[in-house]
């Protein structure tokens, strides 16, 4: 739809865990115009800074909950609606520094009321994008 928004582009929130492991967060938008079912949900090609990142490194935040990026597939209730970006966290990265970092992320979803044979319609759309991070006020 529109690749270029794809990544929104404001400041990479950063947290610490307890055992000094850094995790950034960003939003995404949904690469389609009307809501879809957040079970269709496809994360892939995430990557910081160059460096991939395996998808059991991620987490979605629904509905004000972080969950694993892995569980999503059977959250049959929950929607991604279109005016909300969906806020990502990559986990386990070594300390990150202030300044401006690449976020590669290829976003796609499922659209199960168009069948293309026998398989419901998967669009995605790829983007990277240099986002601001000043450690101190990103949360």
């Amino acid at each position: 739809m529109f690749p270029d928004r794809l990544i929104v582009p404001e400041e990479l929130g950063v947290e610490e865990d307890a055992g000094g492991a850094t995790a950034v967060t960003f939003r995404v938008r949904l690469p389609w115009y009307r809501a879809l079912p957040m079970d269709g949900l496809h994360l892939s090609d995430v990557a910081f800074d160059g460096r991939p990142v395996a998808s059991d490194r991620l987490d979605v935040e629904i509905d004000g909950t972080w969950r694993p990026y892995e569980d999503v597939a059977g959250l049959r209730d929950a929607w991604w609606f279109v005016l909300d970006p969906l806020r990502v966290r990559v986990r386990g990265l070594e300390p990150v520094a202030d300044g401006e970092h690449k976020v590669t992320a290829t976003v796609g979803a499922r659209v199960p009321y168009i069948v293309l044979g026998t398989e419901a319609l998967v669009i995605k759309e790829t983007l990277t994008r240099a986002l601001p991070l000043n450690a101190r006020s990103a949360a």
